[in-house]
């Protein structure tokens, strides 16, 4: 679990880089990836900087952050679909958006403290080889750790409404929605959604 948490924070980190992917470029065409991920090294270290030590001692600002500019990033109505798999199909309205709530909730609080340690030297992009008019694209990037190894990084991307939303993303082979999808299922297994989404609501203090 240390392990996964771990990769998890790497891919949190470049997903933290991707800010700007929901912005559009002067003609009304989305941006190409790579000047997104240029715009938001420089966006990100602006909001956090000289504000580090802030964050880490108030949680509740850096979740406030991470929700401002992490989440706009997220098609989390498609990731909580995959996250859920067929138990989504068979959910309620109403257990559908207290599951986004709940889940919406762990992202930020899971992963805030990732984008703590971000530094702009220790992300390599790599060049996104796709078709111009494509609406699905993968964006790569090797990430280098405090030993110096280097982790490749991809964000599965697709176009809804004109803007790219990150739906999956993977740390070398481990892929962010497979992992939770197979933790979510297990427990559902043994209990039920409504137990799921009733235990999350209560961890992260969520009232509905």
């Amino acid at each position: 679990m240390h392990r996964l948490n771990h990769q998890f924070r790497i891919l949190a980190l470049v997903l933290g880089l991707m800010l700007p992917l929901t912005a559009l470029a002067a003609n009304g065409e989305p941006k190409p990836p790579k000047q997104i991920a240029q715009d938001t090294v420089e966006t990100l270290l602006q909001a956090m900087d000289g504000r580090r030590d802030e964050l880490r001692a108030n949680p509740q600002q850096l979740y406030a952050l991470v929700n401002r500019v992490l989440v706009p990033l997220v098609d989390l109505n498609y990731m909580s679909q995959l996250v859920l798999g067929r138990y989504w199909r068979t959910a309620t309205p109403e257990q559908r958006e207290r599951f986004k709530k709940a889940f919406k909730t762990m992202l930020i609080r899971t992963y805030g403290n990732a984008l703590l340690g971000f530094t702009k030297d220790r992300i390599e992009f790599q060049p996104v080889r796709a078709p111009k008019d494509a609406d699905k694209i993968t964006f790569r990037a090797m990430v280098i750790t405090d030993s110096g190894d280097k982790v490749p990084v991809s964000l599965e991307m697709h176009l809804v409404d004109n803007q790219w939303k990150v739906y999956d993303g993977r740390v070398g082979s481990l892929s962010f929605v497979t992992n939770y999808r197979s933790q979510f299922s297990s427990y559902i297994r043994r209990n039920d959604l409504e137990d799921l989404i009733s235990k999350m609501e209560k961890r992260y203090g969520i009232k509905h």
